[in-house]
């Protein structure tokens, strides 16, 4: 849930300890000296956080591909081991490296972090609706109703945020706009507009500044 993936970050994102050790009389505050690793049988182990898991770098392994099993020679695997710490230290002593990774990287790895995600079924769902939808503005309350099959309820707060966060942080060709706008079925409401709206999309759901509703030749009158 969120309460855990907020844990989990800020977990990863704190740079010092506080504790006591043996022996002492008060605790203080140990900086870290560490980086966390990890295994996983499951592909998709990474949180569900649609604003990004930049805290961790996914590494993708193929063990039927290992020329070698470690334990068949366990001199040679330890010599292996050894020659790749001692090449991490000669980097290091050499200053020539950066912790942070280029913004190139950065974009390749938000799009490689998606295939260690689980599905995100109600992503999913809203880009399937965007994609037929032909107006150029939509609220989170359609959204809710038209694109989740919610016809006759009425969504919760945090409903309504997660649709923003969809909205905001997975979908593309859409632009937030904070200012209400008109909906027939909605009332004034905030929303996103196409990025490139098309000319002739005819949306019903859309005023225009004077209240009226725009009627095209392809729209079916309700008469």
């Amino acid at each position: 849930n969120a309460k855990s993936i907020e844990e989990i970050k800020s977990f990863l994102s704190r740079q010092k300890e506080v504790y006591k050790i043996p022996y002492e009389t008060h605790p203080a505050d140990r900086p870290r000296q560490c980086v966390f690793g990890g295994t996983s049988n499951a592909l998709d182990f990474l949180p569900l956080d649609r604003s990004g898991n930049r805290r961790f770098i996914p590494v993708m392994v193929y063990p039927e591909q290992a020329e070698v099993h470690i334990l068949e020679d366990e001199a040679a695997s330890r010599a292996y081991i050894e020659q790749m710490w001692a090449e991490a230290m000669e980097i290091y002593r050499s200053g020539r490296f950066k912790l942070a990774f280029s913004p190139a990287m950065q974009r390749y790895l938000k799009e490689h972090q998606r295939d260690f995600m689980p599905e995100d079924t109600k992503a999913g769902m809203i880009q399937a609706y965007l994609d037929k939808y032909t107006g150029s503005m939509v609220c989170s309350k359609q959204l809710y109703k038209e694109a989740l099959n919610h016809a006759f309820d009425e969504p919760k707060q945090w409903e309504i945020r997660e649709i923003n966060e969809i909205m905001n942080q997975c979908i593309s060709g859409w632009r937030y706009f904070p200012n209400p706008r008109m909906f027939s079925e909605y009332g004034r409401q905030k929303g996103w507009e196409r990025e490139n709206p098309a000319t002739d999309s005819g949306n019903p759901s859309e005023k225009t500044m004077d209240g009226f509703v725009e009627v095209t030749e392809q729209m079916e009158l309700p008469f």
